[in-house]
């Protein structure tokens, strides 16, 4: 009876399947439309059928690919896009919404379908264009992955390439995609689903929509205009100098946009008319959907319109939010049906005060998706849903680089975001480490597939088993990961950007929060400790050995090129701590031998040839050179272009040693000025010239006292031919102009750092406030913020004769914050030189330094002056 059962349930599964192929054999034909709109759309459609050829080619069985009207009537047909078929029974591809698809078993066909549409609004502008919608390929991506055996790990095209692109890739041998041995294939003969995605938008810089991207829910926008800060692109900075009233009026006068970046008067109407001008235009030339947002490091208009604006006083924030809310009302009467997404960013973080919904038209794009970022904005009515930025790959004193995420983060991540119906993502850092964090792309793509029932757990091992065949050595990489996984854990779930541990109060009544993390070898040295590292080796190094197959090798040989790069990095950090602790020859030597050796490496990767068998090159990353692997440049919380990294070891081996100083100040009862005999009894410093120099070194010494009111600062630097200098407003930055720089920490209690800069003439002066602005998110977090304007005085004379330039800087105490010092406080401080040569070179000296950094502002190496 067990028996009989048995054979009546085959029988049945049996007969509810059809076989697509069996024992390398297949009945099968794909079929695509006898035409499509565009030629673009054609040639994608092409491509999506060829991977389903693919797929069965993988396992022995040729299938044809034919359009319908030369279809083989006798044979069952895949049947791609919107066939005539597919419209004969009832389906209109052209009502499913965005990413939609359908698989459908109608008889012994199979309907494989999206909405294919060319793209209304198309560009010129190569590096962000306008993608046309293959929904019928990501109908077939995901038909190959649950029907098909085939699994994609890594982009098959480079970023801003459609799908049409893979007409240059041998699909079969390409290491981006494995096809799994199959036996059969079988689809359920009640096949009737249709899909629609849980993300409309999941993009980056690059962008993509190669079928990795559409297999894992990366998918690009679709005339839609990502803007962010958009009043910058409605109101150029070219207009300042015809309209200065545009910009926004600071401390008494229009200020002047620097590096295209501006700030705005709201309230005059031309501005307001221009912005909604701007996306009008957008949707004029066939947007769907258009971004609106303030300019980043926002600074409000100081006029009296802009104070009366919307009767909201100093809150700026319900002022941005009302004016964005106008806007979209009138877009909304002058193009019905078309989608604004307003941006909630710093500002404009908190929901608005003054109104509960918004119009109909209107999607916000949230800047962070924690829970504590999403709650607030529980009982305001948007209509269209939310966006949002996700910082997995945005670097907390790591690098680009390195790895910054963990499987079990993303997990947890994804099921939060479809909880609270995120519809469209943003990811900031694009996440391009395939090599090392291959398992978490993965991993998040097919999370969301099923949020609910997908795990970390199982797709881990679907990808180690799929990328790496034997499994032996998906054993090993498996070990491998973990151990990588394991080891920046804590970052990835607790310090690493947006999570709960990025900053932190270190008293709970404290205003400001710190950053947890504020130096980066810490870190680094944490993360990659020398047992993980060898662990790792070990894993990687038994994988390698067993490896047999061209694409297993070549998989290999990604994770092992990101490896080693890791390794001299971390390396680096090591001996440089190394030699903190025992700061002698040997220690510095070693560490200068790993900076070369590191360097060295960096080369080679600009000079080998890229393997034949990736279609491009993974990494380095596409456009990064020797300079942004060698972390030459600062980015976004990626504080490296100064340190031990970017050494010019010759020299360093050749420099006479730096060092931390300290100084002590004599009190005067004297009424000071620059020409006071006093200034002859105080000790003088010198300071100490950075390398690279570019010119015969020049001397710069500064003398110091102070009265019961005030520091007094005398600084004396040698000139060459240049004796005259231009006159800058206050708050210019005089980076790299000849000026003295004084950086002053007063309370040790406080994170507050005073800088006050004196350029050679007179009129030339900046003053900035670090840790004055307390958001995190605020990119002028952890800088200086030059809006603080302190109360301080200066007098200056260029000697041209003896070519020498002298200054005079009076700090009152009061202007610091700070009581006059008694006899043995202790500041932490440090001065510099600016040293202005011709083209635009610098040449700089600082007081106090270290090689760890030769920064006058880095706080790590401020000096002590202790008052006498």
């Amino acid at each position: 009876m067990r028996l009989l059962l048995f054979i009546v349930l085959a029988l049945s599964s049996q007969a509810t399947a059809l076989t697509l192929l069996d024992a390398r054999r297949s009945d099968y034909q794909i079929v695509v439309p006898d035409k499509l709109e565009t030629q673009a759309l054609t040639d994608s459609l092409e491509q999506t059928a060829r991977l389903l050829q693919t797929a069965f080619q993988a396992n022995g069985a040729d299938v044809a690919v034919v359009t319908e009207s030369k279809r083989d009537a006798a044979k069952p047909a895949l049947m791609l896009g919107n066939t005539q078929f597919a419209q004969k029974n009832g389906l209109e591809v052209t009502k499913l919404r965005d990413w939609s698809f359908v698989h459908r078993v109608v008889g012994k066909d199979v309907i494989i379908a999206g909405h294919d549409h060319r793209s209304k609004a198309p560009t010129d502008n190569a590096r962000r264009p306008n993608w046309d919608r293959v929904g019928t390929a990501k109908a077939a991506v995901d038909f190959a992955r649950q029907f098909m055996g085939v699994r994609f790990l890594y982009p098959d095209l480079p970023g801003y390439t459609p799908v049409s692109g893979a007409a240059k890739i041998d699909l079969l041998a390409s290491p981006a995609i494995e096809f799994l041995p199959m036996a059969t294939m079988t689809v359920p003969e009640s096949l009737n689903v249709t899909t629609t995605p849980l993300l409309r938008v999941n993009t980056a810089h690059p962008a993509g929509a190669s079928f990795y991207d559409l297999a894992h829910n990366r998918f690009p926008r679709v005339d839609e205009q990502f803007g962010g800060h958009t009043w910058e692109r409605a109101v150029p900075a070219e207009l300042f100098a015809e309209h200065p009233e545009y910009f926004a009026l600071i401390s008494g006068s229009r200020l002047k946009p620097e590096g295209g970046k501006a700030q705005y008067c709201l309230s005059n109407p031309d501005v307001q008319e221009r912005i909604y001008r701007d996306l009008a235009g957008f949707f004029d030339k066939g947007y769907d959907s258009v971004d609106l947002g303030q300019p980043d490091g926002f600074r409000e208009c100081q006029c009296e319109k802009c104070d009366a604006l919307f009767g909201t006083g100093k809150d700026w924030s319900e002022k941005i939010w009302i004016f964005h809310r106008d806007v979209a009302q009138h877009l909304e009467k002058s193009h019905p049906g078309k989608q604004v997404t307003m941006m909630s960013y710093i500002l404009t973080a908190a929901p608005p005060k003054s109104f509960k919904a918004f119009p109909s038209n209107t999607c916000v794009m949230l800047t962070g998706t924690n829970d504590e970022d999403i709650a607030p904005w529980r009982g305001i009515d948007v209509l269209r849903g939310f966006t949002g930025y996700v910082y997995n790959w945005c670097p907390n004193l790591g690098t680009r680089y390195t790895p910054m995420r963990t499987p079990g983060y993303i997990e947890q991540q994804v099921q939060r975001l479809a909880v609270n119906r995120i519809q469209s993502l943003y990811r900031d850092g694009p996440g391009q480490l395939f090599g090392l964090e291959g398992p978490v792309y993965y991993t998040m793509g097919r999370m969301f597939d099923d949020p609910a029932n997908n795990h970390a757990k199982d797709l881990v091992p679907e990808f180690c088993e799929a990328a790496f065949q034997n499994k032996s050595i998906a054993f090993s990489m498996r070990a491998f990961y973990d151990e990588l996984y394991h080891a920046i854990a804590l970052y990835s779930d607790h310090i690493g950007t947006r999570t709960d541990v990025w900053t932190y109060k270190p008293l709970p009544t404290d205003a400001r929060g710190r950053k947890t993390v504020q130096d980066p070898f810490q870190l680094i040295a944490f993360l990659y400790t020398p047992r993980v590292l060898a662990t790792m080796e070990g894993h990687l190094a038994q994988a390698e050995k067993l490896a047999t197959t061209p694409k297993v090798k070549t998989r290999l040989a990604l994770v092992r090129t990101e490896f080693d790069y890791l390794k001299h990095f971390a390396k680096v950090v090591h001996l440089h701590q190394a030699w903190q602790m025992l700061p002698d020859s040997g220690s510095l030597h070693r560490l200068l031998d790993a900076i070369d050796a590191r360097n060295a490496f960096i080369a080679t990767l600009y000079v080998k040839k890229p393997q034949k068998e990736w279609n491009h090159v993974l990494f380095p990353f596409p456009g990064h050179d020797a300079k942004h692997l060698q972390l030459a440049h600062d980015g976004y919380q990626e504080p490296y272009a100064s340190t031990c990294f970017n050494w010019d070891t010759k020299a360093m081996r050749n420099a006479p040693p730096m060092g931390l100083k300290k100084l002590t100040i004599t009190k005067t009862t004297a009424k000071l000025t620059l020409d006071s005999p006093e200034w002859q009894n105080a000790t003088a410093h010198a300071l100490t010239l950075l390398p690279p120099l570019h010119t015969l070194p020049r001397t710069t010494t500064i003398r110091l006292l102070y009265d019961d009111k005030a520091l007094h600062l005398r600084a004396e630097a040698e000139l060459g031919d240049t004796t005259t200098f231009t006159a800058y407003n206050r708050d210019h930055l005089l980076t790299n102009q000849e000026a003295i720089d004084l950086y002053l920490a007063p309370n040790p209690a406080q994170p507050l750092f005073y800088r006050l800069t004196q350029g050679a003439n007179a009129a030339s002066k900046y003053d900035a406030l670090n840790g004055r602005i307390t958001d995190v998110m605020d990119p002028r977090h952890g800088k200086d913020d030059p809006t603080w304007n302190g109360d301080w005085s200066s007098e200056t004379r260029v000697d041209a004769q003896t070519k020498r330039w002298h200054a005079h800087l009076v700090i009152p105490f009061t202007t610091l914050g700070v009581e006059p010092p008694s006899k043995g406080i202790t500041w932490k401080a440090n001065f510099g030189r600016n040293h202005a040569l011709p083209r635009e070179v610098i040449d700089r000296a600082v007081w106090s330094s270290s090689l760890t950094s030769n920064r006058m502002d880095e706080t790590t190496v401020m000096g002590e002056i202790v008052f006498e």
